[in-house]
């Protein structure tokens, strides 16, 4: 009797953590923001259909480099608009048994657009889901642009 077998291996990749270069703004050093980003990075893997494991030889190193919410207003009278953007850029590596293998950047952004009669602005805030889905869409660039 003679059986025959097929295998074939999986890479297994671990999320290593996210480092946070961002210098100026309200999120600069955050270490909440950083494991925030490696939770969605660990979602969107499993979404690309990557497994994860803690043992893995290979990583995935995020670094953030740039966060901004760019404010524009326009008013007439008593009628205004006022439009968010906001921006976020980061950086994904793979590494191999401690040698680079892959590096890219991606840029993520979240608009919101509001318009009133009476405009009431506090000025300096930014929107807690624009940065949620900001990054988001740069954790999804990341992965798809590694091509896992």
């Amino acid at each position: 009797m003679f059986v025959s077998t097929i295998g074939f291996s999986q890479d297994l990749y671990k999320i290593a953590d996210v480092k946070n270069n961002i210098v100026l703004g309200p999120l600069a050093g955050n270490r909440d923001l950083s494991f925030g980003v490696k939770n969605l990075l660990e979602e969107v893997v499993q979404d690309y259909g990557v497994d994860l494991s803690p043992d893995a030889t290979s990583e995935i190193q995020v670094t953030l480099l740039y966060f901004d919410v760019k404010k524009t207003a326009t008013q007439l009278a008593v009628y205004g608009k006022t439009s968010d953007v906001t921006e976020i850029i980061a950086q994904a590596e793979i590494i191999v048994d401690g040698k680079s293998k892959k590096k890219v950047t991606a840029k993520g952004e979240a608009k919101s657009i509001s318009t009133a009669t009476l405009i009431i602005d506090k000025g300096g805030k930014f929107s807690q889901t624009d940065v949620s889905t900001a990054l988001k869409k740069v954790c999804e660039q990341l992965i798809e642009k590694l091509k896992l």
